[in-house]
Protein backbone atom coordinates (compact mmCIF):
# COMPACT_ATOMS: atom_id res chain seq x y z
CA UNK A 1 0.00 0.00 0.00
CA UNK A 2 2.54 2.17 0.85
CA UNK A 3 4.79 1.74 -1.97
CA UNK A 4 1.63 2.15 -4.37
CA UNK A 5 1.56 5.97 -2.89
CA UNK A 6 5.41 6.37 -3.30
CA UNK A 7 5.07 5.41 -6.47
CA UNK A 8 1.94 7.68 -7.37
CA UNK A 9 3.99 10.31 -5.68
CA UNK A 10 7.22 10.51 -7.35
CA UNK A 11 6.70 8.36 -10.30
CA UNK A 12 3.78 9.09 -11.90
CA UNK A 13 3.97 12.98 -10.38
CA UNK A 14 0.90 13.47 -7.65
CA UNK A 15 3.65 15.47 -5.57
CA UNK A 16 3.41 18.35 -7.91
CA UNK A 17 0.50 20.71 -9.65
CA UNK A 18 0.18 22.62 -12.13
CA UNK A 19 -2.89 24.39 -11.90
CA UNK A 20 -4.65 26.52 -8.83
CA UNK A 21 -8.20 25.78 -9.16
CA UNK A 22 -9.40 22.87 -7.28
CA UNK A 23 -11.56 21.63 -10.70
CA UNK A 24 -8.29 21.66 -12.39
CA UNK A 25 -6.97 19.97 -9.76
CA UNK A 26 -8.86 17.06 -9.72
CA UNK A 27 -8.90 16.36 -13.36
CA UNK A 28 -5.24 16.15 -12.27
CA UNK A 29 -5.66 13.38 -10.15
CA UNK A 30 -7.89 11.39 -11.74
CA UNK A 31 -5.67 11.62 -14.89
CA UNK A 32 -2.36 10.51 -12.87
CA UNK A 33 -4.58 7.79 -11.18
CA UNK A 34 -5.88 6.61 -14.73
CA UNK A 35 -2.35 6.33 -15.55
CA UNK A 36 -1.09 4.35 -12.45
CA UNK A 37 -3.68 1.91 -13.06
CA UNK A 38 -3.24 1.45 -16.73
CA UNK A 39 1.04 0.84 -16.26
CA UNK A 40 -0.49 -1.77 -13.09
CA UNK A 41 -2.55 -3.40 -14.76
CA UNK A 42 -0.48 -3.54 -17.98
CA UNK A 43 2.55 -5.11 -15.90
CA UNK A 44 0.49 -7.50 -14.58
CA UNK A 45 -0.56 -8.45 -17.85
CA UNK A 46 2.75 -8.29 -19.30
CA UNK A 47 4.60 -12.14 -19.31
CA UNK A 48 8.29 -11.88 -17.53
CA UNK A 49 10.01 -13.92 -20.62
CA UNK A 50 12.94 -16.16 -19.18
CA UNK A 51 15.20 -17.24 -22.01
CA UNK A 52 17.98 -18.75 -19.82
CA UNK A 53 18.70 -19.68 -16.51
CA UNK A 54 19.91 -16.83 -14.29
CA UNK A 55 20.92 -16.32 -10.83
CA UNK A 56 17.74 -13.84 -9.98
CA UNK A 57 14.23 -14.05 -10.98
CA UNK A 58 12.53 -10.53 -12.89
CA UNK A 59 10.37 -8.22 -12.90
CA UNK A 60 9.09 -5.14 -14.91
CA UNK A 61 10.72 -1.82 -13.44
CA UNK A 62 7.77 0.43 -12.78
CA UNK A 63 9.21 3.78 -13.79
CA UNK A 64 9.61 2.66 -17.44
CA UNK A 65 6.56 1.29 -17.99
CA UNK A 66 5.24 4.47 -16.54
CA UNK A 67 6.97 6.24 -18.84
CA UNK A 68 6.22 3.74 -22.12
CA UNK A 69 2.37 4.09 -21.17
CA UNK A 70 2.87 8.04 -21.10
CA UNK A 71 3.89 8.15 -24.54
CA UNK A 72 1.23 5.06 -25.79
CA UNK A 73 -1.43 7.56 -24.06
CA UNK A 74 -0.04 10.77 -26.62
CA UNK A 75 -2.25 11.47 -29.10
CA UNK A 76 0.84 12.18 -31.26
CA UNK A 77 1.38 8.42 -31.44
CA UNK A 78 -0.74 5.82 -33.94
CA UNK A 79 -2.40 3.10 -32.19
CA UNK A 80 -0.07 0.23 -34.20
CA UNK A 81 3.17 1.89 -33.89
CA UNK A 82 4.30 1.09 -30.32
CA UNK A 83 4.17 -2.27 -28.75
CA UNK A 84 4.04 -1.83 -25.47
CA UNK A 85 4.39 -5.62 -24.19
CA UNK A 86 7.20 -5.67 -26.20
CA UNK A 87 9.30 -2.91 -24.96
CA UNK A 88 8.27 -3.62 -21.88
CA UNK A 89 9.92 -7.43 -21.84
CA UNK A 90 13.31 -5.77 -22.89
CA UNK A 91 13.14 -3.50 -19.75
CA UNK A 92 13.36 -5.64 -16.99
CA UNK A 93 15.17 -5.22 -13.51
CA UNK A 94 16.66 -8.21 -11.49
CA UNK A 95 14.07 -9.10 -8.00
CA UNK A 96 16.73 -9.23 -5.52
CA UNK A 97 15.11 -10.33 -2.26
CA UNK A 98 18.37 -10.57 0.06
CA UNK A 99 19.59 -7.35 0.07
CA UNK A 100 19.71 -5.91 3.63
CA UNK A 101 21.46 -2.80 4.69
CA UNK A 102 22.50 -2.23 8.05
CA UNK A 103 21.68 1.12 9.33
CA UNK A 104 24.95 3.68 8.72
CA UNK A 105 26.43 5.84 12.21
CA UNK A 106 26.75 8.45 9.43
CA UNK A 107 26.08 12.41 10.75
CA UNK A 108 22.29 12.00 9.91
CA UNK A 109 22.12 9.60 12.35
CA UNK A 110 23.81 10.80 15.58
CA UNK A 111 22.37 12.23 18.09
CA UNK A 112 22.32 16.24 18.20
CA UNK A 113 24.55 18.26 19.08
CA UNK A 114 22.94 21.60 21.21
CA UNK A 115 25.03 24.94 21.24
CA UNK A 116 25.11 24.92 24.50
CA UNK A 117 28.03 22.29 24.27
CA UNK A 118 30.52 24.91 23.92
CA UNK A 119 32.31 26.93 26.65
CA UNK A 120 31.48 30.50 26.90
Amino acid sequence: MESSFRKLKYTIGLINFHSYKPDFVKQEIWAKLIVYNLTESIINHTAVVHQKKTKHDYKIHFGTAAHICRVFLRPSVKEGSINVTALLQRRLIPIRNERQYHRLKTAHFRRPRYLIYRAA
